[in-house]
């Protein structure tokens, strides 16, 4: 993949889908290696050798869950906020690099930055690129990123910017 980084775990898998046991809603097996980065960590050892899903719907209070429900984690049980959960403080918009969406717009707005790397390389020395072992979902942030920096442009009058396809990172 050419995306920039030399530490790539970005791709695209086979999607294994689950019911949550809470609401009902469709969600997606994770790696274990990200459920385990964003549990906090007395939760880890249950997760071991277990297929764990991920809820999607933004106003449940469950995170991830097993298939067989056995096992259910809420929100309370993560290390850090879920994006696309209502509520969530701060709204995490790259996981690897720590990037919050205040200040994507931030970037965007008073340097004028418009790419995942500039705005990353704006607050970090280097960019890593570990979706599948950071971010909640297993996946890359890119067109949640660039989701806000097309927001953000378009609320300055500016003309938006083609999200890259695959993963930026």
């Amino acid at each position: 993949m050419d995306c920039g980084c030399t530490n790539c775990t970005c791709g695209d898998n086979e999607l294994i889908t689950s019911l949550c046991p809470e609401c009902g809603s469709t969600g997606n097996l994770i790696p274990e290696k990200a459920v385990k980065a964003n549990l906090k960590k007395e939760h880890n050892p249950a997760v071991k050798n277990v297929d764990i899903f991920l809820c999607p719907d933004k106003e449940c209070k469950t995170s991830y869950y097993s298939e067989d429900n056995t096992l259910k984690f809420n929100l309370s049980d993560l290390k850090r906020p879920l994006w696309y959960k209502n509520n969530s403080d701060p709204v995490i918009a790259c996981y690897c690099n720590n990037i919050t969406e205040s200040q994507v717009i931030e970037a965007v707005e008073n340097y004028e930055l418009k790419t995942w790397q500039e705005i990353v390389l704006h607050y970090q020395e280097k960019t890593l690129c570990l979706c599948k072992k950071i971010n909640p979902t297993g996946e890359c942030c890119t067109e949640f990123f660039y989701s806000i920096i097309n927001k953000t442009l378009l609320s300055l009058g500016k003309e938006s910017v083609n999200i890259p396809g695959g993963c930026t990172c």
